[in-house]
């Protein structure tokens, strides 16, 4: 059955599976721009993360973790900043109380996954999977999933994380039945599956209400356990006091905004004080900042390097008034939000872009195939330039980097994309092909009939001028036209627009590098836009000028024939011109709508990562080409949950395959 069938058994199920957002509906826009400026507002005049300083803030260890269903935790009460040596020693203790860290353990990371179900659904039964076969290696279940942001789409709602992510999850990997004793839960991990998530700026349009309620009470989500108590964690993995090992981070950006107070003092207290020499680090991001930085200067990356240099590279030592090494490193980011998956990994100074010592690189990794519709590689940089550690002591990363030109970490894309470049270009001209089902109005509901209805209104706007200067009715305007045949429609109606497009294009190539022109990208894009839909408006008249009614009509039956066909080719050609439109735009917010308009459900994916007891950890990038859409209903101890009626596996799964070879990161690097 498919998933609106499995609706009707949204009593059984515990939640109704949905359709994927269709981004250009003119019903979801709308919706979704009110609670997007809401949300900006709100993060404008009143953080939420501030409040979160009433949180407990008690330090995660995997070998100790909270009671399931415990909301609460004795909180941090001292608000005073200790020495790094007198938070080192708690922290020491608190770890020796709690035991060793594992040796051993294996992460999974997926993002902005809470979109339609088959997609959503198909990735949760693979990370739920006791172990995934793939290309001769056996890979089991990640012993902590991390969600890396945009849990629910479009804008968060009790509701919809039911539907969209909470109930699918639940269901691909239910709780297991209870036994005849009364032994308690895992009191570690492992054996205890943990679930860590990180919120997206789609969390972040309820102004984070539902993520807070939903993540930090320390509840479960079928078999996997929430163990954090804010909307950010950090988590030691492997080592411990004396034992170098890795630690995983999770950063909220809140829409951009700065890292507010309470959370950079969680951070200090429970992972820069605990830092030492050899430690390496996992850091998760809602959004991979790294692919706006052209150079060291740039503003996108700011706060992310103040946090890496000032909290994980270095500590302040409010003793000494000065920054002190910790000896630890930042081995590899992660991140989503941008739908598909690339990579840019570092030049080593004694290698450049060449082969170097397997592992030594650090990577960038972004992984945003977790069930939102895949995204565009082609407009990504060949090259990033992040800024290199201060080493003065006595200067802090908060202050504006100098525009150094090239000068800093140079970072390059690796050849693996997914989709590629290629593929996603092939994808996104389906937008304008009125014989494929992505094409624009037939993907996006209501777009064709509100382009009809707004060409229809123009007409009108431009027949009431027209009139008023020649007093002339609709119908005696339409005849002067049809006796003056197809040159004034054509040349007043398309070739005019055209001509205008190409001196718009022909500005932009001269004068584009300019910053007179260049600061007005916007004005530009919106002028081409109109000049589009203009042109397609002129084919229309054309269409009502050669058009001949016989002499009798009345004029209103004239005035609504001419209408109608002024309708019909608003919705039609309105559509295809601005389709077009869509793809000859490069950059910005318009060219993803190339892809964010077609809602393509295929090609998902994510990250396996092994840690293994040497110290050594690797990446292996998973991909689901296609994803399930048939379903059967099984029963479990929790209840009926949809199972693929059929599939490329022999347990019906979707096939799953390696994105690209293994990628090893050893946990120490070279310096930059």
């Amino acid at each position: 059955m498919k998933h609106w069938e499995l609706a009707q058994h949204s009593a059984e199920l515990g939640f109704t599976p949905r359709d994927a957002v269709r981004w250009l509906s003119p019903i979801a826009l709308g919706r979704t721009g009110l609670k997007v400026a809401a949300a900006t507002l709100f993060a404008d005049f009143g953080d939420k993360r501030e409040l979160e300083a009433g949180l407990p803030g008690e330090p995660l260890y995997l070998d100790r973790l909270p009671l399931p269903g415990q909301a609460a935790q004795p909180a941090v009460m001292d608000k005073g900043l200790p020495a790094p040596d007198e938070l080192r020693s708690r922290g020491e203790a608190l770890a020796q109380m709690a035991g060793t860290q594992a040796k051993e353990l294996w992460l999974d990371f997926t993002a902005d996954l809470g979109d339609g179900f088959d997609a959503t659904y198909s990735v949760a039964l693979l990370l739920a999977q006791e172990r995934l076969e793939v290309a001769g290696d056996t890979l089991p279940r990640g012993n902590v999933l991390v969600l890396g942001g945009d849990e629910v789409y479009p804008v968060a709602s009790p509701e919809r994380y039911e539907d969209k992510m909470v109930g699918p999850y639940r269901k691909a990997f239910p709780t297991p039945a209870p036994g005849d004793s009364d032994t308690p839960p895992p009191g570690t991990c492992p054996p205890a599956t943990l679930m860590l998530a990180l919120p997206g700026n789609h969390d972040w349009y309820d102004g984070l209400t539902s993520f807070i309620r939903l993540f930090t009470r320390q509840r479960s989500i079928g078999a996997w356990r929430t163990v954090q108590s804010r909307s950010y964690f950090g988590v030691r993995l492997t080592g411990g006091p004396g034992s170098p090992g890795w630690w995983v981070l999770g950063l909220d950006s809140q829409l951009g905004q700065y890292i507010d107070e309470p959370q950079l003092e969680y951070f200090y207290r429970n992972v820069t004080t605990q830092l030492q020499p050899g430690d390496a680090i996992i850091l998760c991001l809602a959004s991979p900042y790294w692919v706006y930085s052209d150079s060291p200067s740039a503003s996108a990356f700011r706060q992310v390097n103040f946090f890496e240099q000032d909290y994980l590279r270095r500590r302040f030592n409010p003793t000494t008034g000065r920054f002190e090494d910790t000896g630890a490193s930042v081995r590899l980011w992660l991140s989503g939000d941008l739908h598909h998956y690339s990579r840019f990994e570092q030049d080593v100074p004694a290698y450049g872009s060449g082969a170097a010592p397997e592992g030594l690189r650090t990577q960038l990794v972004t992984c945003g195939l977790g069930g939102a519709y895949l995204a565009d590689t082609s407009e990504l940089p060949e090259e990033i330039i992040l800024p290199t550690p201060i080493t003065s002591p006595n200067v802090s990363a908060s202050l504006p980097t100098p525009d150094l030109g090239s000068a800093g970490r140079k970072f390059s894309r690796t050849p693996v994309s997914y989709p590629s470049c290629d593929d996603g270009r092939r994808m996104g001209r389906r937008l304008a092909n009125p014989l494929s089902p992505f094409w624009l109005p037939a993907r996006n509901p209501g777009f064709g009939p509100l382009l009809g209805l707004i060409h229809v209104l123009f007409f009108l706007a431009g027949w009431t001028v027209f009139s008023s200067f020649r007093g002339r009715s609709l119908m005696d305007t339409l005849g002067s036209l049809e006796g003056a045949g197809l040159a004034r429609p054509l040349i007043f109606g398309v070739l005019g627009p055209l001509v205008l497009l190409g001196a718009l294009a022909l500005l932009w190539k001269l004068f584009g590098t300019s910053s007179v022109v260049r600061d007005r990208k916007g004005l530009v894009t919106f002028l081409r836009g109109v000049l589009y839909q203009l042109a397609a408006m002129g084919v229309g008249l054309v269409v009502v000028a050669v058009l001949h009614w016989p002499p009798g009509w009345p004029q209103f039956l004239g005035a609504l024939f001419a209408l109608a066909v002024t309708f019909v080719s608003g919705w039609v050609l309105g559509s295809e011109a601005f389709a077009l439109f869509i793809l000859g735009t490069r950059g910005g917010e318009v060219a993803t709508w190339m892809m964010s308009g077609q809602s393509v459900e295929d090609h998902k994916g994510f990250l396996r990562i092994h840690l293994a007891p040497d110290g050594a950890l690797t990446v292996y990038p998973l991909a689901i080409d296609e994803i399930c859409r048939d379903w059967a209903l099984e029963t479990t101890s929790d209840g009926v949950r949809p199972v693929p009626a059929k599939g490329a596996t022999a347990a019906g799964l979707p096939a799953v395959r390696l994105l690209e070879t293994p990628i090893s990161i050893s946990r120490e690097g070279i310096s930059p």
